[in-house]
């Protein structure tokens, strides 16, 4: 099994079909008729698809700022890290066997526990599957058959305990029993609720910012978005220089330079836009066709699913949130640098959006937009303390995955996976 067709497909691909097939044996077992088990069944799945473009399109609006406040990191100087692609090639059929069976094991403990939480987020699953094997073969000492039965293991255990972990927080902030969250966010939204309930108390929530009138457009989440990226987009290109941001981007034509910029902030907001547009396209279908599943083959199973279910009840968190993290998290990042950090660090622009954000979400949640911006900022640091923490564990397996979408859930599993193994001597 190739990287390129693990990489490209697999995370893709499988979540698209997991969760089509839910969708299905959920309206069957509801006895639904043929059309309405075909229609619940394909938009489910096209929900899916369209939660992933929009996915693409905020990536490939981050990726820009990635490399900007690389820019401004780089004069710390790097270190190289380990390759993780070919890691993913040579354990690739480990890695799915352990996401399959794990899934296996998940179902099981919301079966026979009270933790009645299936991890549905198929491509978190594949990566959490991916780092589990990491971690626990980084050292060498356990492979073949022994390495895909306690990843396994150890996956079904992460994908039931995680979304119960943030469970009490999504429920109260949506109001509903119908999902949790299974995310690589977790850690981050567990701490920004706790955060908030510390030093929010009596603060106002950043969604009821009040607007003057001749400033309303920016209530629209699309604008106000957009107003956003295009100062972050602004600010970096001025500190790392409109000369280097120039010559990268557009062939040296500074003026140019500040259109694109522009660009890459309305296409941010346009990604953001599809993205909850598949948000509500998947809810609307997947919601009812798993009750039917829990009724019958999980009785009272919540679904643990993708941290953009959130994001409609957290917008202005979300939009203003982000900046700070990454603001908290370049200030870190230079920190480590200065005091000669051996391993290289990099910037987590990715990270800083799909899971400090959903942490600022819960934080305005229990503690107003008080709890919101402490948590910002908190969220930013752990970032790159999470980042730095986990390399050591994955130095020969995933330190270059941690480096490009680490400081969240995947930094936890191969601190604590990687140092447990250890010290069994797997």
């Amino acid at each position: 099994m190739t990287p390129d067709l693990i990489f490209s497909i697999v995370p893709r691909l499988l979540p698209t079909f997991i969760l089509g097939i839910v969708a299905l044996v959920g309206l069957l077992l509801q006895r639904k008729t043929m059309s309405e088990t075909i229609s619940g069944t394909v938009k489910t799945m096209v929900g899916v698809i369209v939660l992933f473009a929009g996915v693409d399109l905020l990536v490939n609006a981050m990726n820009p700022l990635a490399t900007l406040f690389g820019k401004v990191y780089a004069s710390q100087g790097q270190a190289v890290a380990a390759d993780w692609v070919g890691f993913l090639g040579q354990f690739g059929v480990e890695i799915v066997l352990v996401m399959v069976f794990g899934f296996l094991v998940n179902l099981a403990l919301a079966r026979f526990t009270p933790l009645k939480y299936v991890f549905l987020t198929g491509h978190i699953l594949f990566w959490n599957a991916f780092m589990v094997t990491a971690a626990l073969a980084d050292a060498g000492k356990i492979s073949g058959v022994a390495l895909v039965v306690v990843g396994s293991i150890v996956l079904g255990l992460i994908s039931t305990i995680l979304p119960a972990l943030i469970s009490k927080f999504v429920f109260a902030l949506t109001g509903s029993r119908d999902f949790t969250i299974g995310h690589t966010t977790t850690i981050h939204a567990f701490l920004g609720a706790l955060v908030g309930k510390l030093v929010g108390k009596g603060s106002k929530s950043l969604e009821e910012v009040k607007v003057p009138e001749r400033w309303s457009f920016l209530k629209s989440m699309t604008i106000s978005t957009a107003a956003v990226m295009f100062i972050l987009y602004l600010v970096m290109g001025w500190i790392s220089g409109t000369s280097f941001a120039a010559a990268t981007f557009t062939g040296s034509n500074t003026v140019l330079w500040y259109f694109w910029a522009f660009f890459q902030a309305l296409l941010f907001a346009a990604g953001l836009t599809v993205l909850l547009t598949g948000v509500r396209m998947m809810l609307a279908e997947i919601i009812p066709a798993f009750h039917g599943l829990a009724q019958k083959i999980v009785p009272n199973a919540v679904p643990a699913l993708d941290c953009p279910m959130i994001f409609p009840y957290g917008q202005n968190s979300l939009a203003i949130g982000f900046p700070i993290a990454m603001v908290f998290s370049l200030i870190t990042l230079v920190i480590f640098g200065l005091a000669g950090f051996q391993y290289v660090l990099l910037p987590l622009v990715t990270a800083a959006f799909f899971d400090v954000g959903p942490g600022v979400i819960l934080a305005n949640a229990t503690g107003g937009r008080r709890g919101a911006l402490v948590y910002a900022a908190l969220g930013g640091v752990l970032l790159i303390v999470l980042q730095a923490a986990a390399l050591p564990f994955v130095m020969n397996s995933a330190a270059g995955f941690v480096n490009l979408f680490g400081g969240n859930d995947f930094s936890v599993i191969a601190i604590v996976v990687g140092g447990i193994s250890r010290l069994l001597g797997f």
